[in-house]
């Protein structure tokens, strides 16, 4: 992984974090136990903290950027920007872009493509939708469609990969 420091800040990682070897990250950027960060990967803090809790992955070519926080067991897709406020059991569909000062809250699941504008606050539990994203429908806890259990299913594959790539020498671990 690339690490730069910037204002005077180093990016820390926990020791049980994945991270491709490709990964940028800058200044005051932690990440918590149990992450995956996939190839392609910047996160960049320019003037506020980042923080990614514990058992996030973040796919293939997704940019965070300052103002991010991300609570533990989120699923971030591929190419998706992120300057928000993101509640734990979340999953961010593939492209989607959080704006600065958004918030989506926990259990919810942002669909892929969607834009969740700046300071626009998703409630919990919320299935949304579109450009601009808007709520498309509550997500019941008890439905086994439930978003963070179709997540847990792919979960396994990815920790199995990411494995395969440290054993190759393609990964390390922070």
């Amino acid at each position: 992984m690339i690490i730069i420091p910037f204002n005077g800040k180093s990016p820390r990682v926990a020791a049980s974090a994945l991270v491709a070897d490709n990964v940028t990250l800058i200044g005051d950027v932690e990440i918590g136990e149990e992450c995956s960060i996939w190839p392609g990967v910047v996160i960049r803090s320019d003037t506020t903290p980042i923080r990614i809790g514990n058992n996030v992955h973040i796919e293939e070519n997704s940019v965070l950027h300052t103002s991010t926080h991300i609570e533990d067991n989120v699923m971030i897709g591929h190419n998706c920007t992120i300057e928000a406020f993101v509640g734990h059991d979340c999953m961010i569909g593939n492209t989607a872009a959080l704006m600065p000062l958004s918030r989506v809250g926990a259990h919810c699941a942002v669909a892929a493509g969607s834009v969740v504008l700046e300071q626009v606050e998703i409630p919990e539990y919320c299935f949304t939708v579109g450009a601009p994203a808007k709520v498309h429908s509550k997500i019941d806890p008890d439905n086994p469609k439930h978003a963070m259990r179709l997540a847990s299913t792919y979960l396994p594959t990815m920790r199995k990969m990411a494995d395969e790539y440290r054993r190759q020498g393609i990964w390390s671990r922070a």
